[in-house]
């Protein structure tokens, strides 16, 4: 009987990934206050709902960690032999969880993508893919991974198909549609340890020097879970990238932090300017450890609590502490004042 991974996620396949790094959101208008009040009620909800939907997902900022990685798969792409077995380089992208990631990779396709238009402008009217992105999910095995290459192209398989025939019908498939980079995404869900975790990367390696792809592996702290011999041989021919959260230690690191605090801000498009968060930024890097992920989904809510709670099209577009609160949690507290940072010392010195 033949399946297709039990119907995998649209984004894991071709289509999918298209759709999303084609898709561009509309970059809302930033409205004076009489030009807003002159809206009908319907106009001012679509864009109130535009705002939201463009903080969500409209917008990225390109980190030092983000520009490294694009730069370094780039110069990749552009030296390498596919007819070479080694020539092919090899990018270990690993982090904790909400820093970011996943974005960073389909920042990666679009630009792949971008560069095959501009040379070959019918190349997705060829047949062509030269991205091949899929996403491991829980308790993947190594046969896994060659299925959901099978998967990314929609071509339904055997479910008792051997490992080796699986690896290479995907390799097969990733020349007929000439290929050349390889993203495996949620690499920390594949069994690393052991002998799986051996034929895990021995897969990779097997599609690697099938097709001569450009690889990027990426996971949760994938640099303390390879460590096998067969894991070091395949990293030896490339890098490890680590995408850390926000630094706080030194005066440059918090500038830097109430930079990007301060430009979420703007990107709120408040109709009565952008909101001062600058006093919140100390509890706002404690509070999501310098992620920037979860920095966008506290401001994310706090904005949206603010559009629901106007009375009026007149209500000033104020972001409060309890709009903070109501993304961060009651740990977010007030910023100190003179009054109280002096109550504070005199509690302290008592």
């Amino acid at each position: 009987m033949t399946n297709q991974a039990a119907a995998p996620a649209s984004k894991n396949t071709l289509t999918g990934m298209r759709r999303l790094i084609d898709f561009d959101l509309d970059e809302p208008p930033t409205l004076s206050r009489a030009t807003y009040e002159a809206l009908s009620p319907a106009d001012r909800a679509a864009h109130d709902e535009a705002r939201l939907r463009w903080f969500g997902s409209g917008f990225l900022f390109g980190t030092k960690a983000t520009n490294h990685l694009l730069r370094s798969v780039r110069g990749y792409l552009l030296m390498r032999d596919p007819d070479v077995v080694g020539s092919q380089r090899i990018t270990v992208l690993t982090g904790p969880a909400n820093v970011g990631k996943s974005t960073t990779l389909l920042q990666l396709a679009k630009e792949v993508e971008s560069h095959a238009g501009r040379r070959y402008p019918s190349f997705r009217a060829d047949g062509r893919a030269p991205v091949v992105l899929i996403e491991m999910s829980p308790g993947a095995t190594p046969k896994g991974v060659a299925a959901s290459i099978l998967d990314f192209f929609a071509v339904p398989y055997r479910t008792h198909d051997t490992h080796q025939k699986m690896i290479r019908h995907a390799a097969e498939l990733m020349i007929h549609h000439q290929s050349s980079l390889l993203v495996v995404d949620e690499f920390q869900m594949v069994q690393l340890e052991g002998r799986r975790g051996d034929d895990a990367i021995n897969t990779i390696k097997s599609i690697i020097n099938a097709t001569g792809v450009v690889t990027v592996l990426a996971g949760i702290d994938l640099d303390q879970r390879l460590g096998s011999r067969a894991a070091e041989q395949l990293m030896a021919r490339g890098e490890t990238q680590r995408h850390s959260p926000f630094d706080y230690a030194t005066d440059g690191d918090r500038q830097h932090w109430a930079n990007l605090v301060a430009a979420f801000g703007v990107q709120m498009r408040l109709i009565d300017g952008p909101p001062d968060l600058a006093p919140y930024a100390d509890a706002l890097h404690a509070i999501t450890a310098g992620r920037i992920g979860a920095l966008r989904r506290i401001l994310g809510t706090a904005l949206m609590i603010m559009l629901e709670e106007k009375r009026t099209p007149s209500t000033p577009e104020v972001l409060t502490l309890e709009h903070l609160q109501a993304g961060a949690g009651p740990l977010l507290t007030a910023p100190a004042t003179p009054k109280r940072r002096a109550a504070a010392k005199e509690s302290n010195a008592a």
